[in-house]
């Protein structure tokens, strides 16, 4: 899960991009501001993708560290990509419907971490136009590519977050990359995605029947379409 927030590390690319430009409007803080910023970096409308990605490289290993499991997938081309697509849209059901839970945490970790007036500016920044450009580039990468670890996401997404600027973005990255809260989002990045790995580690722990049964279903299913054919 780790990489799911992977995008979040655009913060860490912005001070070595800075340029002399006017920097955008910004607002006093909020009361909701926290839950807002939690709820920015957390993209809902693109977990289901993101959660089916990590869980088919994560399938893949248990696989090769299971060599009697793995010589029936070898047996039966497709089934892997079979399984894994079924399990991991149950995986991605349990998991948008305990987002809740994991914005409370990252809002805990935004409150503990930045001031209010860093958070606005977080905030400015993720939602101005610049900002919006550069996480649905580093999102689209991780769902394109994937990740083989944390630090592997981290390495694509900021790649892909500051590919293709133009003149036209600088003031936003400036502005970002001056404030305090540029600064100190490699501290939240870290608490970030400790908290995000424990949640979906507990995810898979509490759902585990479910996630069996689904996996069982599917490697039967997938089994006996291929034995109707081969008949």
């Amino acid at each position: 899960m780790k990489t799911l927030f992977a995008a979040l590390l655009i913060a860490g690319a912005a001070p070595t991009l800075a340029f002399a430009q006017t920097e955008p409007a910004t607002r006093a803080p909020q009361a909701g501001d926290a839950a807002r910023l939690a709820g920015l970096i957390v993209p809902e409308a693109q977990m289901p993708a993101l959660i089916a990605i990590g869980f088919r490289k994560g399938f893949g290993d248990s696989l090769a560290a299971n060599p009697a499991g793995k010589a029936i997938y070898d047996a039966n081309p497709g089934m892997q990509d079979f399984v894994a697509e079924r399990v991991s849209k149950e995986l991605a059901r349990f998991a948008v419907a305990g987002l809740p839970s994991l914005r409370e945490q990252l809002a805990a970790i935004v409150r503990d971490e930045l001031e209010p007036d860093e958070m606005v500016d977080t905030i400015t920044f993720f939602e101005s136009p610049t900002g919006v450009k550069m996480r649905a580039r580093a999102t689209a990468a991780l769902e394109q590519q994937g990740a083989a670890s944390g630090e592997e996401g981290q390495k694509l997404a900021v790649q892909a977050a500051v590919s293709d600027l133009t003149e036209a973005d600088y003031p936003a990255i400036t502005a970002f990359g001056a404030s305090s809260a540029a600064r100190k989002m490699q501290l939240v990045n870290t608490r970030i995605m400790q908290a995000s790995k424990t949640w979906g580690v507990q995810l898979g722990t509490d759902h585990a029947a479910e996630l069996k049964k689904a996996r069982e279903a599917a490697e039967a299913e997938y089994l006996a379409t291929a034995k109707a054919k081969a008949k």
